[in-house]
C-alpha cells in the first residue's frame, strides 16, 4: 500500500507541475501562482481542520512557518517563471533536485550527511547541465531562453531545499497539515488577493482549469506522501521524488517535447540523484 500511495503522490505532483507550467504560459507566473493558491486553500484548510487543532504556536513557531511559506511560495514563482520560457520535460526534473540543497543546508547546520548525499548532489548538478544542452525541437514552439529557465528551476530547487529543512524543524510542533495550510493561506493573502484587487478576474477557463488541477494536486499529493511515509519515510521519499520523471514523460509523450540524447542522459542522472538523496543515512 505504501508503494501505491507514493506513486499516486508522484503522479499528482508530476501532473501539477505540468499544468502549473501550462497555466503560467497563459496567465503569467505570478497570476498562475495566485490562482493555484486560491484553489489549493479550499482543500488545505479543511484537511488541516480535520486533522485536529495545531500544536504549539509561539513566536518561534511563527517565524519557522513564515520561512516555510516564503520559500515554498518563492519556489513556485521561480518554477512558473522558468516554465514560461523552457521545456517542462527538463525544468520540472531540475526543480525536483531540492533534496540536494537540503543536504547542503544540513551540512552547514552541522547535521551528519552520508556520502550518498554528496554523490546525489553531484549527479543532480551534472544532470541539470546535460538536461539543458542541445537545440530545442518541439513542433511549433521555440524556447530561446532554456539556460535562463534552467537557472530559475535551480533556484526553485534551492528554495524548496530550504523549505524542506525548515519544515522538518517545525512539523512535529505544529502538525504537517497545518504547515501546508499556513503556506496556502499566506499565499492567498500575499499573492492572490492583491492580484484580484489589481485587475479583472481571469475568464480563460482552460487556464483556470490548469490552475485548479495544480493547486488541488499539490495539496492531495502532499497528503498522500504523509500517508505513504507511515509505511517508510525513505521509500515514500524515493517514490514521490520521481514527480519530475512523471512531468518529463508527460512533456515528451503528450506535449510532444522532443529531447536530444544528451538531455535524456541528463534526466536519467537526475532520477538517480533523487533516489540517492532520498536514501537514509
Amino acid at each position: 500500500m505504501g508503494i501505491v500511495l507514493g506513486l499516486l503522490s508522484a503522479l499528482l505532483w508530476g501532473i501539477g507541475g505540468v499544468t502549473g507550467g501550462l497555466a503560467a504560459r497563459r496567465l503569467g507566473g505570478m497570476r498562475a501562482v495566485g490562482y493555484s493558491m486560491l484553489f489549493s486553500v479550499l482543500v488545505a484548510v479543511p484537511l488541516a481542520l480535520a486533522s485536529g487543532m495545531p500544536g504549539r504556536i509561539d513566536p518561534r513557531a511563527i517565524l519557522w512557518l513564515l520561512l516555510v511559506a516564503g520559500t515554498g511560495i518563492g519556489g513556485l514563482i521561480l518554477l512558473y517563471a522558468a516554465l514560461r520560457m523552457g521545456k517542462i520535460s527538463t525544468l520540472v526534473p531540475i526543480s525536483g533536485t531540492y533534496g540536494g540543497f537540503g543536504a547542503v543546508i544540513a551540512i552547514l547546520t552541522g547535521e551528519p550527511t552520508s556520502p550518498l548525499a554528496f554523490l546525489g548532489l553531484a549527479l543532480a548538478v551534472a544532470g541539470a547541465v546535460l538536461a539543458t544542452r542541445g537545440d530545442v525541437s518541439t513542433p511549433g514552439v521555440e524556447y530561446p531562453h532554456q539556460t535562463k529557465a534552467a537557472l530559475l528551476a535551480g533556484g526553485a530547487a534551492l528554495a524548496w531545499g530550504v523549505q524542506l529543512w525548515a519544515g522538518g524543524e517545525i512539523q512535529d510542533d505544529v502538525g504537517a497539515s497545518w504547515v501546508v495550510a499556513f503556506m496556502r493561506v499566506l499565499g492567498v493573502l500575499a499573492i492572490s488577493v492583491p492580484i484580484l484587487m489589481r485587475g479583472p478576474l481571469v475568464r480563460d477557463r482552460r487556464a483556470l482549469g490548469f490552475a485548479a488541477i495544480t493547486g488541488i494536486g499539490e495539496v492531495f499529493g502532499f497528503t498522500l506522501f504523509l500517508f505513504a511515509s507511515e509505511y517508510g519515510v525513505a521509500q515514500a521519499s524515493v517514490l514521490t521524488g520521481q514527480y519530475g520523471t512523471v512531468a518529463a514523460l508527460i512533456g515528451v509523450l503528450i506535449l510532444k517535447e522532443r529531447l536530444r540524447s544528451v538531455q535524456y542522459a541528463g534526466l536519467a542522472l537526475i532520477v538517480v540523484a533523487v533516489v540517492l538523496l532520498a536514501l537514509p543515512g
